[in-house]
């Protein structure tokens, strides 16, 4: 299965910008947490990306986890 990316969500512009503000966020705090480690910016925002897609974007995650 190929990783949802936020460009391909239906979104409008400033739900969109939003949402990268806030993998932005999120992938740093990961980054940090993993001590800074060089040239992988690129795992961390995949990773956040997807954590924000499952947790913010999917409607009802918790409903859809428990069946």
């Amino acid at each position: 299965m190929k990783q949802p990316s936020l460009d391909l969500l239906q979104l409008t512009e400033d739900e969109l910008d939003a949402a990268k503000q806030a993998v932005r966020k999120m992938a740093y705090f990961k980054w940090q947490a993993a001590g800074c480690p060089d040239n992988q910016s690129l795992k961390f925002w995949l990773e956040a990306e997807l954590e924000w897609v499952e947790y913010q974007y999917v409607p009802d995650h918790d409903v859809i986890q428990a069946k």
